[in-house]
């Protein structure tokens, strides 16, 4: 009778037995592989600090637009606390030294979520890397656009534009194509520059920038028509690149948002490491174009 009683104790005691042990070497396995995906996504916050410090060098050089710097720097911190997170996370899943039944399928997940955040912020940070070791800006030399005084394109300039626009299409394609996978938003700055010259009052141009100033009552100083050339000129260039795009591929299939921008900065510098700038320095004459290309 008490070997029955055994026997029955086993039979209803087993499958209770195996649902709630769980097997501990492939509960290891899963830990060890965690922490080693923790380790590498520790290893992408020191890249991103990196890339951090990069994007400040590059804002101060002026080599990146305000645009395309927010945006980097809003990734970055976006990427970052993704990383925290998920490194919370492991680290829980990691001290486990017993793995319940009840804790298996969080121990499963937590794998499975380790391995996609890896892979994901791997890809955006390879992207981002090779994005920032990259040129991102075209200097344009408005005295070969601009005849003086004029804030619209040489005619014979505006019927080859391919030349001034073909160094940044093929730098933007040449991303579209590497990474085909990746949903891209495309950022076009044109930041344009003038010297410090005075620009005479009652000359076309004055009256010409005043009308677009729109001021009433009172007369611009030569910082703001400075300024205001500068900007218009960037207008043109802008609209030069638009007319440039129309039919080629550099908006290709992935690229899901294109914004086009434009601004003027007058007689500021348009190197900061330069500073032997005269008042009607020649290198002051510039538009500078900038792109930038972004996951979604």
């Amino acid at each position: 009778m008490a070997l029955q009683k055994t026997l029955y104790f086993l039979i209803i005691s087993l499958p209770l037995l195996f649902y709630s042990c769980v097997p501990q070497k492939k509960a290891a396995s899963h830990q060890q592989e965690i922490a080693q995906l923790d380790s590498l996504l520790q290893n992408h916050s020191r890249i991103l600090k990196d890339q951090d410090a990069a994007r400040k060098k590059k804002e101060n050089d002026n080599e990146i637009d305000s645009t395309t710097n927010a945006r980097m720097q809003k990734f970055i911190g976006v990427a970052n606390e993704e990383i925290n997170k998920a490194v919370k996370q492991n680290q829980i899943l990691i001290g486990q030294t017993v793995v319940n039944r009840e804790d298996w399928d969080q121990l499963k997940k937590g794998l499975s979520f380790a391995r996609s955040t890896s892979r994901i912020i791997g890809d955006k940070i390879n992207f981002i890397t090779d994005l920032m070791n990259r040129s991102t800006v075209v200097r344009l030399d408005q005295d070969l656009i601009f005849e003086p005084g004029k804030y619209i394109a040489n005619p014979e300039v505006a019927n080859s534009i391919a030349k001034l626009f073909e160094p940044a299409a093929k730098e933007i394609d040449y991303f579209i194509q590497k990474y085909p996978d990746f949903p891209l938003s495309l950022v076009i700055t044109a930041k344009g520059y003038a010297d410090a010259t005075t620009i005479s009052e009652g000359s076309s141009l004055y009256k010409d920038l005043h009308a677009r100033l729109r001021l009433k009552g009172t007369e611009p100083d030569a910082k703001e028509l400075n300024k205001e050339l500068s900007r218009a000129r960037a207008e043109e260039v802008i609209g030069l690149l638009k007319k440039y795009t129309e039919g080629r591929s550099v908006d290709g299939g992935n690229v899901k948002n294109i914004l086009y921008l434009y601004e003027g900065k007058g007689d500021a510098f348009p190197d900061p490491k330069l500073t032997d700038y005269k008042v009607d320095d020649k290198r002051r004459r510039v538009v500078l174009l900038f792109w930038g290309l972004f996951p979604e």
